[in-house]
């Protein structure tokens, strides 16, 4: 049995990556903030077992009972491979740095940089005497390398989440295998929101909107399928940043 452990599943990445894995032999745990009853009868029509919990990964101080409720239900002795998948995030608040609340700015650090480092940590621990494949992909973007005028903090944390990547490799490269993904630009509802922002938030708002209009956007279908041949397949070599360039 292959289990999965995917945040931000409810819709975008996330929800083509859990319909992508769905079939027999698999078994889903799902995250989101929104609902996720459509999503849980679609992959058992595929043959997959899921389990779903609704929870906001801003809420960083639940993230323990989260994943223990997880792992009660993964019957270790029977399990060929355990991944997670820490894909979702947020833009918002969107704006040079000073400008909006600071409740703000906490949220996106926990859920974009705190909440991901919490699953990784508590992953670790909780599969310290699985002897099966574990696996850990962590969605990345173009953002952690390049710095964008209103996206501060989203820059930032992805930057951070990369370099938790690298030192989960660096210290337990013998066990997990851990990637990293940049999708690129995906036709989302993230995108949708980057395509309302006004210049004075965001300066680069004109190139997201010429990107869609001129049909550059990935689809989420896409993505997930090469996302599944990363936790699927030995293709990549673990610790690297595979992105789309690559398929």
């Amino acid at each position: 049995m292959n289990h999965f452990i995917i945040t931000g599943a409810s819709r975008g990445i996330g929800r083509s990556l859990a319909v992508a894995l769905a079939g027999p032999g698999t078994t889903l745990h799902l995250t989101a903030r929104g609902d996720l009853g459509e999503l849980l009868e679609t992959v058992s029509k595929r043959g997959a077992a899921a389990h779903a919990w609704q929870f906001d990964l801003a809420r960083t101080d639940g993230i323990t009972l989260l994943t223990e409720e997880i792992f009660a239900n993964i019957n270790k002795d029977e399990a060929g491979l355990i991944a997670l998948v820490n894909n979702a995030g947020m833009l918002q608040p969107i704006g040079p740095i000073g400008k909006h609340d600071t409740d703000q700015y906490r949220q996106n650090l926990e859920v974009n940089f705190v909440a991901p480092a919490l699953l990784m940590h508590e992953f670790v621990k909780r599969t310290a005497n699985f002897s099966g494949e574990l696996r850990v992909l962590n969605v990345s973007s173009g953002a952690s390398k390049n710095a964008y005028h209103g996206w501060s903090h989203y820059c930032s944390t992805k930057a951070g989440l990369d370099m938790l990547t690298d030192c989960l490799h660096l210290e337990h490269r013998a066990r997990i295998k851990t990637f990293g993904f940049n999708p690129g630009r995906t036709d989302t509802k993230m995108q949708d929101e980057i395509r309302e922002q006004s210049p004075e938030d965001f300066q680069y708002v004109q190139s997201f909107i010429d990107a869609k209009t001129q049909g550059k956007l990935n689809s989420p279908e896409t993505i997930a399928e090469m996302m599944k041949i990363v936790l699927l397949e030995d293709r990549f070599e673990p610790g690297r940043m595979v992105s789309t360039r690559d398929f």
